[in-house]
């Protein structure tokens, strides 16, 4: 990371449906003030930061809560601050129980989120906006997700119903979601054909077995850019499939879990694709028996499977090379 800019000044804003709180801490003062989340409250926001700083001296920092917060961090990001954050919301909690925090309101997490970037800031990574074709398959990506719960939803409600006007309701609307359903896959399908980027990574995607036209929308919906990791591991780590050791002198957990600290929408779509992998992919069949030969049940068995699938993923996208079993880096995954 470049070093900071003296006095570097840090903000920090608690994002809700309605409400900017906003903290900043300078070298020797401190400002707060609260904005609406909307267009109006955003420009006046801007319009706050750039009459006490600039933007080159502003480090700043939002909690990862969905979409309240994506127009305040593009508008951040469009302003040249010289450092904007996303940041898991348990990492501001643990931060705060570190500190022994007494009170919660939204003015106080403003002020935690300012007082944890400035202590955390050279071990985050800085955010930075996805490319318009990503971000579009991505939003589209997540609607496609949504339309299958519902159809699978209503699935559900027809084998408790018997009378025939409410079946025949139920499937019109199963009816009218799927197709709605097919139509956004075939949007997402036309976005990746044209942008020459998404479709290389499609390609090679493909090329594992185990991941099919679905499973490969959702891991470009998904995945960050690769290069963001160091290692395989790291993008492990970061969709929540690493174990999570427990031991403390002759106390401790009999069972090893996972993070789960991650990206859920990854971890739900990788776990059909790597119970395919086990039947479909060369290594990864050969690991799964081995698995099952040491005595691991099914489940710990598609974990680990998940946690190899996703070296895979990362091997061929950084490496740039189609899947090939004979590859010594796959084998050594």
């Amino acid at each position: 990371m470049k070093p900071l800019p003296t006095p570097a000044i840090f903000l920090g804003i608690d994002v809700g449906k309605s409400d900017l709180f906003c903290h900043l801490i300078f070298d020797s003062s401190t400002a707060s003030e609260r904005f609406d989340n909307s267009d109006p409250g955003i420009k006046r926001l801007i319009a706050w930061l750039s009459k006490l700083t600039t933007p080159e001296s502003l480090l700043a920092c939002l909690e990862q809560t969905g979409h309240y917060g994506q127009a305040t961090a593009h508008a951040l990001h469009d302003l040249g601050v010289q450092s904007l954050f996303l940041v898991n919301p348990r990492q501001i909690k643990a931060f705060g129980n570190q500190k022994l925090r007494r009170n919660k309101s939204d003015t106080a997490d403003a002020r935690l989120i300012a007082r944890f970037l400035q202590a955390e800031h050279s071990e985050l990574r800085p955010w930075s906006p996805l490319p318009a074709n990503h971000q579009k398959v991505k939003e589209l990506s997540r609607y496609a997700d949504s339309l299958t719960q519902d159809i699978a939803r209503f699935k559900t409600k027809l084998e408790a119903v018997t009378l025939t006007d409410i079946r025949r309701s139920i499937n019109r609307r199963i009816k009218a979601q799927q197709k709605e359903l097919d139509t956004i896959r075939q949007k997402i399908t036309t976005l990746v054909e044209k942008d020459s980027s998404l479709k290389t990574q499609n390609s090679l995607l493909k090329s594992i077995p185990g991941l099919g036209d679905i499973s490969c929308q959702i891991l470009l919906a998904e995945l960050p850019d690769i290069d963001h990791f160091k290692n395989a591991r790291q993008l492990a780590a970061w969709v929540g499939v690493t174990p999570r050791h427990f031991v403390s002198g002759s106390s401790g957990r009999t069972t090893t879990p996972i993070t789960k600290v991650g990206s859920s929408q990854l971890r739900k779509a990788l776990y059909l694709p790597a119970m395919t992998a086990m039947t479909y992919n060369p290594l990864l069949r050969e690991f799964a028996q081995r698995l099952k030969e040491n005595g691991k049940t099914g489940k710990q068995i598609v974990v680990a499977v998940v946690r190899k699938l996703l070296h895979q993923i990362y091997g061929i996208l950084k490496s740039g090379q189609p899947f090939n079993p004979d590859k010594r880096g796959l084998r050594t995954a």
